[in-house]
């Protein structure tokens, strides 16, 4: 086939809209459910460093979130906010009220209902600025660890 014949511009054309079609296509997602759980607060392990995540599974569909060295100032307290669409599981963490008085660190944890499976989890903090991005299976006895980043 040569390159300027009708033919091979058809065929172009119509592979060009095939792969337009199929990458602006519509999808189709799962109803988003959304929870919201206040962080219980102790005094902060000494040895471990600041800002780290921990997701351990507490059940078949449970797990424990903590989140290490929690800059909180005297009174104040902090809450998680988890949304899950699919696999895809945001979780944000914030204050209740912000206070220009000296901050004290804490270790932070909360737990949440989580189905068995594969998610795709994203952990802001509008606290700090600190993010992290990665996956997690959800399975019996698992744990996993990350590190907030800038």
């Amino acid at each position: 086939m040569d390159v300027h014949s009708v033919e091979f511009y058809v065929i172009a054309f119509v592979v060009a809209i095939a792969l337009f079609t199929l990458l602006m296509g519509q999808r189709e997602h799962g109803p988003a459910t959304t929870a919201i759980e206040q962080f219980s607060l102790t005094d902060p392990d000494r040895v471990m460093p600041d800002g780290l995540i921990t997701i351990a599974s507490t059940g078949l569909d449970r797990v424990r979130i903590t989140r290490t060295r929690l800059p909180l100032t005297d009174g104040e307290s902090a809450f998680i906010v988890a949304t899950l669409i699919d696999s895809k599981w945001r979780l944000v963490e914030k204050r209740t009220t912000k206070s220009r008085a000296e901050t004290t660190d804490y270790d932070a944890t909360a737990e949440f209902n989580l189905p068995p499976g594969r998610y795709h989890i994203r952990y802001d903090s509008e606290i700090t600025g600190q993010w992290v991005t990665f996956t997690y299976r959800h399975a019996p006895d698992r744990t996993e660890t990350h590190q907030l980043r800038f």
